[in-house]
C-alpha cells in the first residue's frame, strides 16, 4: 500500500515489520530453558568486501575513547543522543535507558543484555571505566539505536512489497534430525514457509520462496533470489539442535554481524576471532535487520512463551549477500524431544 507523505517513521517501521511477523505465530508455543549451545545454520562463505554505506546516527557522539582496539561511549552519551532517561541501579556497574515505550537493562562488562524485555547479545562487552558504563560505538549505532529508537539516523524505507521467505536446507540436506521421532529440520522449515506465504500473499504481499518443494538450493542462490526479486525483507527459517542434550530448548535470532565485531560463538574459550574489518553488502541494513530480528524475537518470547536464547550476531553465508535487511531464526531445538514433539 501507498504510504501518506506524512506519517511518521515509527508508523513506516510498524507497516514494514508487520507482515514479516506472521512468521512466529505459524509456530506452536515452545518449552523453557536458558543453556547456550552452538547452533546449526548455513556456513561462512566469503564474499568480495564492499565499501562500508550504513550510515551513522545523525549526530555522533561527542566524545569517543578507545578501550584496547574498540571505540567507546558513555551510556550518558547514547542517552542523551537517543533521548533516552539513564538510571543506575547499582552506580557504576548496572543502569536502565529508558523512553516512552522502550528500555534497556545493560551491565557491565557483559555482552547480555536486556531490550524491552529481550535477551540481546552486544557485539562487544559492555565496560567499566571511571565509574561509568561504555558501550562500544558500533553496538550503539547497530544494535541500541534500531531497538531504542527505530529510524534515527538512517534514511526511512519504503513501504514493503515483496518478503522473501527462505526455507532452510532441503533435498539431500535434512538438516537437523530427531531420529526418535523420525523427524527433520527440512520438513519443518519448508512447511512454515508455505503457511506463511499464505498469510502474506491473503495481507496483499508478495512472497517468494527460495524453495517451495524437497530440493536443495545453494546458500549463493537463496541470497541471490531475494536480490533479483528486489526484497523488501528476508527470513531464513531454521530449526536448532545440541548433540547429547535432550533438555535444551528455545529461539535464537540472528543478524549478519556488524563491520569490526565477530561472531557471537567467537567469544566462546579457544575460538577464533571472526572478525572482518570490510563490509558486506547485509550491512548496508544493519539497522533495519536489527529492528526486524527484535520484532520476530518478541513474538516468539512473548506470544508462544518461548525460552529466550537471545538476539546474536554471526558471520551467516545466507545473508551476507543481501540488498535487504536479512535476519534468520532457530525456531526451535529438534533435540529436545519435549520440544520437538510441539513444533
Amino acid at each position: 500500500p501507498k504510504l501518506p507523505a506524512a506519517m511518521d517513521a515509527a508508523a513506516r517501521v510498524r507497516l514494514f515489520l508487520g507482515a514479516v511477523l506472521w512468521l512466529a505465530p505459524s509456530l506452536v508455543g515452545l518449552a523453557a530453558a536458558t543453556a547456550r549451545s552452538v547452533p546449526t545454520r548455513p556456513g561462512t562463505a566469503a564474499a568480495a568486501p564492499v565499501a562500508p554505506a550504513a550510515p551513522t546516527p545523525a549526530r555522533p557522539p561527542a566524545t569517543v575513547r578507545k578501550i584496547g582496539r574498540t571505540e567507546y561511549v558513555t551510556a550518558t552519551e547514547v542517552a542523551r543522543q537517543l533521548g533516552l532517561k539513564l538510571r543506575w541501579i547499582v552506580p557504576g556497574k548496572k543502569l536502565t535507558l529508558t523512553g516512552p515505550s522502550t528500555k534497556a537493562e545493560i551491565e557491565a562488562d557483559t555482552r547480555d543484555i536486556t531490550v524491552n524485555g529481550l535477551r540481546v547479545f552486544l557485539g562487544d562487552p559492555a565496560a567499566d571505566a571511571g565509574g561509568q558504563i561504555y558501550l562500544s560505538r558500533v553496538d550503539f549505532e547497530r544494535c541500541l539505536t534500531p531497538l531504542l529508537r527505530p529510524g534515527f539516523g538512517v534514511p526511512a524505507r519504503p513501504a514493503p512489497k515483496t518478503i522473501v521467505l527462505d526455507a532452510g536446507h532441503g533435498g539431500n540436506d535434512p538438516g537437523k534430525i530427531n531420529s526418535k521421532l523420525k523427524i527433520n529440520e527440512k520438513t519443518f522449515t519448508l512447511d512454515v514457509a508455505v503457511r506463511t506465504r499464505k498469510l502474506l500473499e491473503a495481507a496483499g504481499y508478495r512472497v517468494v520462496l527460495t524453495r517451495s518443494d524437497d530440493r536443495s538450493v545453494a546458500l549463493s542462490r537463496r541470497a541471490a533470489a531475494a536480490n533479483l526479486a528486489r526484497a523488501d525483507a528476508f527470513v531464513s527459517i531454521h530449526f536448532n539442535a545440541l548433540a547429547n542434550d535432550t533438555k535444551t530448548s528455545g529461539v535464537e535470532v540472528y543478524t549478519f554481524a556488524p563491520r569490526f565485531q565477530r561472531s557471537a560463538n567467537a567469544w566462546g574459550p579457544m575460538e577464533k576471532n571472526d572478525t572482518e574489518n570490510e563490509a558486506s553488502p547485509v550491512n548496508r541494513f544493519d539497522h533495519w535487520s536489527a529492528l526486524l530480528a527484535h520484532a520476530i524475537h518478541g513474538r516468539y518470547v512473548e506470544d508462544l512463551k518461548a525460552a529466550d536464547r537471545g538476539k546474536k550476531l554471526m558471520h551467516l553465508a545466507v545473508l551476507r549477500p543481501l540488498n535487504c535487511p536479512g535476519v534468520l531464526i532457530e525456531c526451535g531445538f529438534l533435540t529436545s524431544d519435549a520440544e520437538a514433539r510441539k513444533i
